[in-house]
C-alpha cells in the first residue's frame, strides 16, 4: 500500500521541542510556524493523505462530518470556516487534528459513539488542537525537517493511531532510524496542550448548543475500557492523547458548571453511523447485523437500521432484496435525501439507467443542496455518455458553487467523453488546485495550452491561469525552502 511504502522511507525528524521549551498557552510569541508555512505543509500532507486508499471519499458520510465541525467552527473566536474534516475508513478508535487546520476522524471512533454529543466533544477537541495551534509551536523548534519527511511523519501519525497489523507495521518502518521514544513523543500531545484542548472543546459545544456531557462520557469510557481491556481500539486514541482521571475530573468540574441540555441526536448523524456499518466487513456480515438489529425490534424499526439493511444489501448484489427493504422508507411520507440517492444507485447497478435518472431528478429538486445526489446524478450521465446534459448541469452548478473539486473532476470527464481536450485538462487543473495541489494544476494547465485548436477565448483563459497558478506554485515552492533551510 502507498502508505506503507511512503512510511518505510521516513528518516529521522525531529519535530518536537522540548515541553519546557514551549512558550505560555496564552502568549502571543513568534516562537510558532506561520500560518502561511503551516498551510504550506498541510496542504503537502494532505496530498499524500487524499490518495491513500484508508482516506474515505463517501460524499454522504464525509458532508455530515465537515457540517458537524463547521458547527463547531462556526463558535470559535473569532469563527473560521476553513479547515477540512476528513474520515479515514478503519475500525479504529482515534480522530487526530494535522497542522494546517485538517482534521481526520476514524470510522470506527464515529461507531463506538453513542450520541452525537460525544462525537461532537472529540471533534470540538481536535479543533482545539488547531485554533491553539498546539503543532504549530512544538514543529517550531526544528524547523530544519525536510518537507518529504513531514508528510511521511504525518501519515505515520495516521497509521500510528491505528491498531491493526498494518498500523503496527506502518509504524514500524516509519520509527526505523530513530528512537522510538524521542519519535513518540512527537506524535503525542503534551497534557497541558490535552487540558487546553478539553477546556476550549467544551466552550465550543456549549456554544454550539450541544450536550457538553458528552465529551466526559465518551472519554469516561475510554480511560474505563482501557483499564478493562473492553474493545480493541480503547489504546489507540489514549496512546496519542494521554487520559488521566484528573483530565477528566476536570471536564466533570466544568461540566456541572454549565446549563444541562438534553440534545437529541440528529436523523444525519444516525444515518452517517448506518452508512459506516454497511461498509464494515463483508457484505453478507453487514446484511446479517442489520437483519440482527431489527429482529429485535418488534414494536419500531428505527429507519436508520432499515436503510443500512438495504444499502448492506446493494453491496452484496441483492438488488430486489434491497429495493423491497428500502420501498417502505421512501414510501412512509417522510422520505430523506440519503433513501432516494439510495433507490437510485439500486437502480442504476440493476442496469435501469434510465429508472435511476427518474428518481435522481426530483430529488435534486427537493433536495438541492444535497450533494452527494448531484454527484450521484452527473456520475451516472457521463457513465451512459450522455455529456451534453452533465456539461449543462455543471455549468450552472460551477456558477453557484466554485470549490467543489469533485465537480470539477466531473467536469473533466464530461469533456473527456465529448472529445474537448483543452477544456478537459482545464476542469482537471481546477480540480487539483482545489485539493491543494499545484504542482499537477500546473501539468495539467501546460498540457491544455498545447490543443492550438481551440478557440481564441479557451486559450486565452488557459494560458492566463496558468501564469497565475504558476505565481501561486513559486510562492509554495519559496515556502517548502524557507522551511528547510530555517
Amino acid at each position: 500500500m502507498k502508505l506503507r511504502a511512503l512510511a518505510a522511507s521516513l528518516v529521522t525528524v525531529t519535530l518536537l521541542a522540548s515541553a519546557q521549551g514551549l512558550p505560555d498557552l496564552g502568549d502571543a510569541s513568534v516562537n510558532a510556524l506561520s500560518e502561511t508555512q503551516e498551510k504550506t505543509i498541510g496542504n503537502r500532507i494532505m496530498r499524500e493523505v487524499r490518495v491513500d486508499p484508508l482516506y474515505l471519499d463517501d460524499a454522504e458520510v464525509t458532508s455530515y462530518i465537515r457540517s458537524l465541525g463547521e458547527r463547531l467552527l462556526a463558535n470559535t473566536d473569532p469563527p473560521r470556516r476553513e479547515l477540512e474534516f476528513f474520515v479515514v475508513n478503519e475500525d479504529v478508535v482515534n480522530a487526530f487534528a494535522l497542522v494546517g487546520g485538517h482534521v481526520g476522524v476514524f470510522s470506527g471512533l464515529i461507531l463506538l459513539t453513542q450520541n452525537e454529543s460525544e462525537l461532537a466533544g472529540v471533534m470540538a477537541h481536535e479543533i482545539s488542537h488547531i485554533t491553539q495551534r498546539h503543532q504549530a509551536r512544538s514543529m517550531y523548534g526544528q524547523r530544519g525537517a525536510q518537507m518529504a519527511s513531514l508528510a511521511a511523519l504525518a501519515l505515520a501519525i495516521l497509521a500510528s493511531r491505528g491498531n491493526s497489523g498494518q498500523s503496527g507495521q506502518v509504524t514500524e518502518a516509519a520509527l526505523m532510524g530513530a528512537s522510538a521514544l524521542n519519535i513518540q513523543s512527537q506524535l503525542d500531545y503534551t497534557r497541558e496542550h490535552e487540558r487546553e484542548a478539553d477546556r476550549v472543546g467544551l466552550t465550543l459545544m456549549e456554544r454550539s448548543g450541544l450536550d457538553t456531557r458528552g465529551m466526559v462520557t465518551f472519554f469516561e469510557r475510554l480511560l474505563r475500557a482501557n483499564r478493562l481491556n473492553e474493545f480493541k481500539g480503547a489504546p489507540s486514541y489514549l496512546r496519542t492523547h494521554p487520559l488521566t482521571t484528573e483530565r477528566i475530573a476536570d471536564m466533570q468540574d466544568r461540566v456541572e458548571r454549565l446549563p444541562t441540555r438534553m440534545v437529541p441526536d440528529t436523523f444525519e448523524y444516525r444515518i452517517a453511523r448506518a452508512k459506516l456499518r454497511g461498509m464494515n466487513g463483508t457484505p453478507p456480515q453487514a446484511v446479517s447485523y442489520f437483519r440482527t438489529q431489527l429482529a429485535e425490534k418488534t414494536v419500531l424499526r428505527p429507519r436508520e437500521d432499515v436503510y443500512g439493511l438495504a444499502y448492506s444489501l446493494l453491496r452484496a448484489r441483492e438488488f430486489d432484496e434491497a429495493w423491497k427493504t428500502l420501498a417502505p422508507l421512501r414510501e412512509s411520507g417522510v422520505s430523506y435525501p440519503a433513501f432516494e440517492l439510495l433507490a437510485a444507485q439500486i437502480r442504476a447497478d440493476q442496469g435501469k439507467a434510465d429508472d435511476a435518472l427518474a428518481i435522481y431528478r426530483p430529488a435534486l429538486k427537493a433536495y438541492p443542496q444535497y450533494r452527494a445526489l448531484a454527484y450521484g446524478y452527473l456520475n451516472l450521465l457521463v457513465q451512459q455518455s450522455r455529456s451534453k446534459e452533465a456539461l449543462a448541469d455543471l455549468d450552472e452548478r460551477l456558477r453557484i458553487v466554485q470549490d467543489d473539486a469533485k465537480l470539477y473532476e466531473l467536469q473533466s470527464r464530461a469533456f473527456e467523453i465529448s472529445g474537448q481536450r483543452l477544456p478537459q485538462h482545464r476542469a482537471q487543473a481546477e480540480a487539483y488546485y482545489r485539493r491543494g495541489n499545484l504542482a499537477a494544476a500546473v501539468d495539467q494547465l501546460e498540457i491544455a495550452v498545447k490543443f492550438r485548436n481551440a478557440n481564441f477565448y479557451e486559450l486565452s483563459s488557459a494560458e492566463s491561469r496558468l501564469r497565475e497558478l504558476r505565481v501561486l506554485l513559486e510562492n509554495e515552492r519559496s515556502a517548502e525552502k524557507a522551511l528547510k533551510i530555517s
